[in-house]
């Protein structure tokens, strides 16, 4: 069985997120899957153990490194009620649930015998307290053009807020549905893998916790840089393989932040007009079979996932 996006497809199966060949959670979920953040709330099915069954449990799925360094799935049930976190006094517990603080920093004592640190934050919708070890954090190389320091990547796999040149402020929040909390709107992100530098596009982002200000818009310099650089990438994506429908995905959210930006009328003429639709190649969903069938697209992508497992 092979992996998707690094994937732990074994796991997947045995919970029924993939049930004869297809994923049976919603595409949005499984991209947040592959993009390495949490799921929303789904709902999983006729779950058996040796001891146990369940017929149905809403949870959030995220994926995460196993013992043996290996993808693993992790599950994270919906409490009725905020549970508890043996890290935490009830002081640091209330702040957490009523918003005070997005997040508070603890050390504890390993099996080893090492100081380790942990960063613990709520999560609303699963009523339940996540925590992460700051040393599983890879933190991105720049943020709308604007690369970041030692210092500040330091402070965001510590779960602070990094302020930007631009007055962008950005702060790691892994319960957050983009994995990440912002006083902007949209952000562009890069990150250094194996195969060179990747930029990655996020909007709708969720406003920062303890801010009173509300969202500003994106639309910095950096950001409308920012965003050429991704429409580049996934331009060269589909060229490469016009059949890499997660890349047409990609390039449809790059289409309608074009679109908002070239309607926002409190940018001068000439940003907007260098940003029309149009400029866009015809590498685009227009042109594809997913930009004039969507339905039959969805099909066909579970039909690929199909042949690979």
């Amino acid at each position: 069985m092979k992996n998707q996006n690094g994937l732990p497809m074994k796991d997947l199966e045995i919970f029924g997120v993939v049930k004869d060949g297809k994923f049976t959670i919603p595409d949005k979920e499984v991209n947040a899957l592959k993009n390495g953040g949490m799921t929303d709330i789904v709902e999983l099915k006729d779950l058996k153990g040796k001891d146990f069954q369940i017929d149905r449990l809403p949870a959030r799925l995220s994926i995460v490194r196993g013992e043996d360094g290996n993808p693993a799935l992790r599950i994270d049930p919906v409490y009725r009620e905020p549970n508890r976190h043996s890290n935490l006094n009830e002081e640091e517990r209330t702040q957490l649930v009523k918003k005070e603080l997005a997040n508070i920093k603890k050390s504890y004592v390993d099996k080893e015998g090492n100081i380790q640190s942990e960063i613990i934050e709520y999560d609303e919708r699963t009523k339940q307290f996540l925590s992460y070890n700051p040393r599983d954090i890879k933190a991105p190389q720049s943020v709308n053009g604007f690369e970041l320091n030692p210092q500040q990547k330091k402070n965001y796999k510590e779960g602070e807020a990094v302020q930007l040149a631009d007055g962008t402020e950005l702060q790691l929040s892994p319960s957050s549905p983009k994995g990440i909390r912002s006083n902007k709107t949209g952000l562009v992100v890069s990150v250094l893998l194996d195969g060179g530098m990747s930029y990655l596009l996020l909007t709708g982002i969720n406003r920062m916790i303890g801010k009173k200000s509300q969202e500003e818009k994106a639309y910095s310099e950096g950001y409308l840089q920012a965003i050429k650089e991704v429409q580049k990438q996934v331009e060269r994506r589909i060229s490469r393989n016009p059949k890499d429908l997660d890349a047409v995905r990609d390039l449809n959210n790059i289409k309608e932040e074009y679109s908002k930006i070239s309607a926002d009328q409190s940018l001068p003429k000439s940003v907007r007009q260098d940003f029309n639709i149009q400029k866009i190649k015809g590498l685009n969903s227009i042109d594809t079979e997913e930009g004039r069938n969507p339905r039959r697209a969805i099909e066909q992508r579970d039909n690929d996932f199909d042949r690979d497992i």
